[in-house]
């Protein structure tokens, strides 16, 4: 008799205590602290939550959550809340300002131009921190799903999930009532996850495309120092915020771990251009 089909993969979970809602001014420097720390680069994922009509531009969208994942934390920041006062309006305004800004940091998403296009649309006070030229540097996972699937594949985080990571995300909530507050466990942890796979899908298809012998994606200066970031040995790069351009030598078949500016880096393992 032939073999019973292997049980399918049980869907990637995530621990409800590196779950934070960020619903005021306090809760927002902390979030910066902790994504902002330290001198090296590091991935950002990207996510939002709406209620009513589609990214597309049917109907009217509420756009409820925007998440946020990064260093193994996920925030989910509350964006009605957030923009109800001037003052905290402005907070969040300066707080994504700098995070979407900064070039230490990859913002990674999944259809993240149509992500950003609904957040503009529903919240005016953040069009210009959420504008294209904004967000940068970037890279769409929409397109690396396409090199793998081709380009007629359906688009889904939760497939690319189940081929880069082993396991898919659980989609029960994807339709569920985002104006809820607070929201149930199952919402947070399937929202935080919507952000948090983002850096670690992009993580690995680096490391595949580099074990493979493939320069990493092109995708802006900091983004650039990305290919060499993560893997076996570990020699040093260096990015002074934008101001010089680090170029690693992929031909030494080592990968780079970055420091930060004026800090010393190993001999014969950097080209400062």
């Amino acid at each position: 008799a032939a073999d019973a089909a292997a049980p399918a993969p049980a869907a990637l979970r995530l621990a409800a205590s590196r779950v934070h809602v960020v619903d005021g001014e306090e809760g927002l420097a902390k979030m910066l602290a902790i994504i902002l720390a330290g001198h090296g680069l590091a991935r950002l994922g990207i996510d939002a939550e709406w209620v009513g009509g589609s990214s597309c531009g049917g109907g009217s969208l509420s756009v409820q959550w925007l998440q946020l994942g990064c260093r193994g934390e996920a925030w989910l920041l509350d964006l009605p809340t957030l923009i109800a006062t001037p003052s905290s309006a402005a907070h969040l305004q300066a707080a994504l300002g700098a995070l979407f800004a900064s070039p230490r940091l990859l913002k990674v998403g999944f259809g993240l131009a149509a992500d950003l296009r609904v957040v503009r649309s529903a919240h005016g006070s953040l069009r210009c921190c959420c504008a294209p030229s904004a967000v940068s540097p970037s890279v769409d996972l929409v397109n690396e799903w396409r090199k793998l699937r081709g380009a007629g594949a359906v688009s889904s985080l939760s497939a690319l999930c189940a081929t880069v990571l082993g396991a898919p995300l659980d989609k029960r909530c994807c339709l569920s009532n985002w104006g809820r507050r607070p929201l149930a466990a199952q919402q947070l942890e399937y929202a935080a996850l919507d952000a948090l796979v983002l850096p670690t899908a992009h993580e690995e298809l680096e490391r595949r495309r580099i074990r493979a012998g493939g320069a990493p994606a092109g995708t802006g200066l900091a983004a650039h120092c990305f290919c060499a970031c993560f893997a076996k040995p570990v020699a040093r790069a260096a990015l002074a915020e934008g101001e010089r351009v680090v170029r690693v030598e992929l031909r030494l078949g080592r990968t780079f771990a970055p420091i930060g500016e004026g800090e010393p880096f190993a001999r014969g393992t950097v080209r400062v251009l």
